[in-house]
């Protein structure tokens, strides 16, 4: 009778547990890290987040508020994050140990996708008097918001060009606050394709401004010692009430470590970002005007991850041998 009543017991929990709904493999979550909240590079974060958790089953992306690039690096190695948001100048530096990353490699960085090439406007009030790069010598200027890579190359391309301004070193919030204010003179600030950022025109909208421009004799100069770095002519009326301005144009997209992300997961990430473009180019208008699959191959610096090689080349595109992470050879 006690064999009979578990035997029952047994068959009855049995066929319960085969009555219940199937519960779906909980997602791995990943963060992402992006810029300040007031950039528009932490708005297009936020906006390629919605993007991929949309088509994703596999993953739970969250976006996060970060310094920046540089900061982005250091969360990256710190498995705080894993993919980061930033400048692939920086990202060529830090993979190559140069520049700033002098003898401090890191061959573990591998490109995921960009969303924009980036205008650099380097920002002054127009009543400080100031009209060219050298007229910076001595000022107090922010460089870009601390831990950006704006900031990392502002400084390393004035330094090129032997201008020593007063570093303002300081959030974006109270960069620009100091302008306001009149205790910094100005501020660099990357923003979209061929547009100023969010933030300057705000700024704009209270303060009379001016853009810096660099000189042909400047642009060669940096270069020679920057050779990463890229400069745009953009012709009067780009910017909406200012002239001719020659400035530094930043490539932002999106890197991992190769051990950060699975291929798979890669694969699933940038399926959001080009199967479901609309929200990205809603909330960040460029993402539209650039081809992000040509464009990635063509303008990202560092070897990409294996997952992503495996994902460009499934939709058609040719990805040159520079790309190649070593592990996939």
């Amino acid at each position: 009778m006690i064999t009979i009543n578990i035997l029952t017991r047994n068959a009855i929990l049995a066929a319960a547990l085969t009555s219940l709904p199937l519960v779906a493999a909980a997602k791995e979550r990943v963060g992402f890290g992006a810029s300040a909240l007031s950039s528009v590079h932490y708005t297009y974060g936020a906006a390629a987040t919605k993007a991929i958790n949309e088509s994703s089953d596999m993953l739970d992306v969250t976006v996060l508020a970060t310094g920046g690039a540089v900061d982005n690096l250091n969360r990256l190695h710190r498995e705080q994050i894993q993919i980061g948001t930033g400048t692939f100048a920086t990202f060529y530096q830090a993979y190559n140990g140069i520049g700033a990353y002098e003898g401090n490699a890191n061959k573990e960085l591998r490109g995921l996708w960009i969303h924009a090439p980036s205008t650099q406007a380097w920002v002054v009030r127009e009543d400080s008097g100031i009209s060219t790069i050298e007229g910076l010598e001595g000022e107090s200027f922010t460089p870009g918001q601390r831990g950006s890579a704006t900031e990392q190359l502002v400084m390393q391309m004035l330094e090129a060009l032997e201008v020593k301004p007063n570093y303002f070193r300081a959030n974006l919030a109270d960069a620009v606050d100091a302008v306001k204010d009149g205790r910094a003179v100005g501020y660099a600030k990357a923003g979209g394709a061929g547009s100023l950022d969010g933030t300057t025109l705000e700024l704009k909208a209270t303060t009379d401004l001016n853009l810096l421009s660099f000189t042909p004799e400047q642009v060669e100069q940096v270069k020679s010692e920057l050779p990463f770095i890229n400069f745009l002519t953009y012709p009067a009326g780009q910017f909406e009430g200012f002239g001719e301005v020659t400035t530094p144009v930043q490539v932002i997209g999106q890197i991992t470590t190769r051990d950060a992300l699975s291929k798979e997961q890669v694969k699933d990430v940038l399926t959001g970002i080009f199967d479901n473009r609309e929200p990205q180019v809603a909330a960040f208008p460029s993402f539209g005007k650039i081809d992000p699959l040509s464009d990635s191959v063509e303008l990202i610096t560092i070897p990409l991850h294996a997952g992503a090689v495996e994902f460009y080349r499934e939709r058609g595109l040719n990805v040159p041998e520079r790309l190649v992470p070593p592990e996939m050879n």
